[in-house]
């Protein structure tokens, strides 16, 4: 064989392994097909590898899928932007969210030492809280994409302030509650009834499991009529605690013997652990107990954030169709709208509970 004939066949190789190399892509994450994605929506794309949770939102999947932008507009803070994006495989649907915080909140309720009473106490909601954002998937409410549960929930009764939906309907609520339920990975799943005394703020109920579980209780005992916390992990002296972190307190911290039960105040504030440990009058003791919740409902929506300068990223699944009567069943054939929320609690923020009605639609 000629020399010029034997690197023309070479060249021609390495060509078609090329050629079939990029085109393997398709077997990773399958663009839209069938459907593009639609304006003011968020269209979800079939993939054969799913994303990874962990908060980063560097997966394949995401470089590929569409993004749906929101401009948010509210009160007492400078506009923002969100970014969503989704995708699903054979079982479950993924979502993306993306947006700026510039000051992570992430723990709720905290106890601290009150100098002027000598005592501890938790810190309100205005003081100490959590970064936060929730879906309201629409069910069976008539006209959802003209008003939302903004317009449908909120305006039942202009005199009751209580959300509740219209009589025979409801809305599946995936909510990310950044000091609750977000440091085990889920995101806790409720609904919106149309009973206006299902609970304290209207027609609200948790999702079968939250009454065995929650996984979250408060970190909360009486001590001589007092309220004050049950536990804590002391600090090595150094500046840190022993083990863990010092924002969150987990079960399997107490089961293992890291956190230590506080027994006593005396007449100055100080609280004495079991081991004889003062608690510092400049620590923050976390307000919840952590633990893995109970399912079968309650905890089925796995979730992944994490927040980088000044940004949350968050990944979240759950199955389409989960079996339970409580949740929305996603039928790959059918159009979906939701409401979504943000409580970023950065300084300033007054219009908390915002929400934006979307399309979602499946590309097949």
């Amino acid at each position: 064989m000629k020399p010029s004939n034997f690197y023309l066949i070479t060249l021609i190789a390495i060509v078609v392994i090329l050629v079939s190399a990029c085109g393997s892509t398709s077997s990773i994450a399958q663009a839209p097909a069938t459907k593009a994605p639609l304006p003011n929506a968020l269209t979800s794309i079939k993939t054969n590898m799913p994303p990874h949770l962990d908060g980063s939102g560097d997966d394949l999947v995401w470089q590929i899928a569409p993004a749906r932008v929101l401009d948010v507009t509210t009160s007492g803070i400078k506009p923002y932007q969100v970014t969503l994006k989704s995708a699903y495989d054979a079982g479950n649907i993924y979502i993306l969210v993306q947006y700026p915080d510039n000051s992570k909140e992430v723990m709720r309720a905290p106890w601290v030492f009150n100098s002027e009473k000598k005592t501890w106490e938790r810190l309100d909601d205005g003081v100490g809280d959590e970064d936060e954002f929730g879906f309201y998937w629409n069910v069976n409410v008539p006209d959802y994409q003209v008003e939302g549960c903004k317009g449908l929930c909120h305006d039942q009764d202009p005199n009751d302030k209580r959300m509740y939906t219209p009589k025979g309907t409801w809305v599946d609520i995936w909510t990310f509650n950044g000091a609750r339920s977000a440091p085990m990975g889920w995101m806790r799943d409720m609904r919106q009834t149309d009973n206006p005394n299902a609970s304290a703020s209207g027609g609200f109920v948790e999702d079968e499991g939250s009454t065995t579980n929650p996984g979250y209780i408060d970190n909360l005992q009486t001590i001589n009529g007092m309220d004050l916390p049950m536990y804590w992990k002391p600090y090595s002296g150094v500046g840190g605690i022993i083990t863990g972190d010092q924002i969150f307190l987990l079960q399997s911290e107490i089961d293992a013997g890291f956190a230590r039960k506080i027994v006593s105040e005396d007449a100055n504030g100080n609280l004495v652990d079991e081991d004889g440990n003062t608690v510092p009058y400049y620590a923050r003791v976390p307000g919840r107990i952590l633990s893995a919740p109970s399912g079968p409902s309650w905890n089925d929506i796995k979730a992944e954030g994490a927040w980088l300068n000044g940004v949350w990223t968050v990944e979240l699944s759950r199955k389409l169709n989960t079996g339970h009567s409580d949740d929305i069943q996603f039928d790959l054939n059918k159009d979906y709208y939701f409401d979504i929320y943000f409580k970023t609690r950065m300084p300033g923020e007054i219009d908390r509970q915002t929400l934006y009605v979307s399309k979602f639609s499946f590309a097949k």
